[in-house]
């Protein structure tokens, strides 16, 4: 393999680290509510949980897990079994297994296959599970409820068996409440229970909004905001801005000349014997050939007068013979003659 091969290895292999670097743990619990006030929602009480995709790119979200048990308890289902003990597995993969085996009534969901359109999740996408605990209705419906009045634990797991998210909502949050990720906040760490990053929300402003479905309704950039505190005038940010196009230009020119140098030498390298024999050839068969005598001159001198003056020269005067009798005038010129006796 050449050194323009590895090269481009090398840049293709940095251009897939930012794809690589993004997956299912992007994947948020951003709001939850344990039970509907049934005097705003048509008379149900049903809790629901919203997904967030964090990253910038699609994902299927199908064959995940959701569950309200917590880890302890899932480690300690899992353990139950002989069989995880014997072959001593890692903590993942008996996770796995038993969230893959587990009864829907143990209350551990997985996303099924086959609504594709619906659980490939774009680009900042989101969805609602409901908790009914009427897995009949749909994709999107939970084998377990919430139980209003006490902490509810929720959790995401991965294909794999790998935590995701997970999140305990206060046994304080009333009906008709949401338990939802700060408007002004950032997204947490994920996989860790990160309530100090919720709040309760009531519907009564629109920082204090209820969007199930609809999680990018903040108010305002943070980033903004702080840019403007630290950078009234914008001075630094254009610096920055300035910095980076000078450096992706400088970057450009240092790609391009490696690759030119790199493409030379190997241009050179498969060129280069080639010119050698050809310069040496004619040198040393002109050095073998003898020289021309006078006769092959005077022949070619002849040869090259004859080939210029191979044409006489014409009068360019046209003369037409006119004939006393045509087709028209004499028609017996048109008919056939007779056949001849033998």
């Amino acid at each position: 393999m050449n050194k323009r091969n590895i090269l481009f290895l090398l840049l293709a292999a940095v251009v897939s680290f930012g794809a690589l670097a993004q997956g299912h743990k992007n994947l948020r619990i951003t709001e939850v509510m344990t039970a509907q006030d049934s005097t705003q929602y048509g008379g149900t009480t049903t809790g629901w949980v919203e997904l967030y995709n964090s990253s910038y790119h699609a994902y299927a979200i199908e064959k995940m897990f959701i569950t309200n048990k917590k880890p302890e308890e899932l480690f300690t289902q899992a353990n139950r079994d002989a069989a995880y003990a014997r072959e001593k597995v890692r903590d993942n993969d008996a996770v796995l297994r038993y969230l893959s085996e587990a009864p829907l009534k143990t209350g551990v969901y997985m996303i099924p296959r086959g609504d594709e359109r619906n659980t490939n999740l774009g680009e900042h996408g989101q969805c609602v599970f409901v908790a009914d605990g009427q897995i009949q209705n749909g994709t999107f419906h939970l084998p377990f409820e919430f139980v209003p009045g006490q902490a509810n634990y929720l959790a995401v797991y991965d294909v794999n068996g790998e935590m995701v998210d997970q999140v305990t909502v206060p046994a304080s949050l009333k009906a008709g409440q949401s338990y939802a990720i700060k408007a002004e906040g950032r997204l947490p760490l994920e996989g860790t229970e990160h309530n100090g990053d919720f709040e309760v929300r009531d519907g009564s402003s629109i920082e204090k909004a209820i969007t199930p479905g609809n999680f990018n309704t903040r108010i305002k950039n943070e980033n903004v905001e702080k840019f403007h505190q630290h950078d009234p005038y914008g001075v630094i940010i254009t610096v920055i801005a300035m910095l980076i196009v000078f450096s992706a230009l400088i970057l450009l020119y240092l790609l391009f000349k490696v690759f030119g140098y790199v493409s030379d030498k190997s241009l050179n390298k498969n060129t280069a014997p080639a010119v050698t024999q050809a310069v040496e050839t004619p040198a040393s068969t002109a050095t073998a050939e003898p020289e021309a005598g006078e006769e092959e001159i005077a022949a070619i001198c002849m040869a090259l007068f004859q080939h210029f003056n191979a044409h006489d020269e014409e009068s360019g005067v046209l003369t037409f013979k006119r004939s006393g009798s045509t087709a028209w005038n004499s028609k017996e010129q048109m008919m056939c003659p007779a056949p001849q006796r033998k």
